[in-house]
């Protein structure tokens, strides 16, 4: 845990309280101290290798070994308070992993199955989010999950499957709530086999316009 004072931060307010520091030339691991959400702490990233989080004093306080290339400051649930989003290189597209800031504690806390929610977008005004990945077929399958975020998990509570291939037994746009990881069949859409092109208008306004279904 990261002590401190609390301070409500924007992300163009970020900022390094000293220089990076090149910690080994050889395995070139990189370590910055750094001032955000009003708490000091220390970052550490050997590209393509781990990432960390310590206390100035040398704690760990996170590690991450899944090979991040990057980092990222962002506010990712939109609350004022800048989060830690790590990127990596994958056959799927925006496959990433957070640390959300937590204001009463004053640490970040892993969202531990996050990387299961790829392209991640929050419904405006909303605590809803949903996301999108490909599911084989050249992208002719495709899913997106309603989500919302516990202080360390994501919660799946809907789903939207567009089977679109032209071997699949059949096709269309097949969507259903999730209770406890379970699919409860809610609706299909006809569709016939297709790139959907309309898929990314079609999600967003499906999920915008019924969240408050899955809830």
């Amino acid at each position: 845990m990261i002590l401190s004072c609390k301070q409500k931060t924007s992300e163009s307010e970020l900022k390094t309280s000293e220089p990076k520091e090149i910690v080994s030339e050889e395995n070139i691991i990189v370590c910055e101290e750094q001032s955000q959400n009003g708490i000091e702490f220390k970052t550490c990233l050997k590209e393509y290798d781990f990432f960390q989080l310590k206390s100035l004093d040398g704690k760990e306080l996170y590690r991450n070994d899944n090979n991040p290339y990057e980092f990222v400051f962002t506010d990712f649930n939109e609350d004022g308070f800048l989060d830690i989003e790590l990127h990596f290189l994958t056959n799927v597209p925006d496959v990433n992993e957070i640390l959300i800031f937590n204001s009463e504690s004053n640490s970040f806390l892993e969202i531990e199955n996050f990387s299961n929610f790829p392209s991640s977008v929050k419904i405006e005004d909303t605590n809803y989010y949903y996301s999108y990945h490909r599911s084989g077929c050249a992208d002719s399958n495709w899913d997106s999950d309603l989500y919302y975020l516990e202080p360390t998990r994501a919660v799946r509570i809907g789903n939207i499957s567009g089977i679109g291939c032209e071997n699949a037994d059949e096709t269309g746009i097949f969507i259903s709530k999730v209770i406890d990881e379970k699919k409860e069949f809610i609706n299909k859409i006809e569709r016939k086999p297709a790139y959907y092109a309309d898929k990314w208008d079609f999600i967003k306004n499906y999920w915008t316009e019924n969240y408050k279904l899955y809830g």
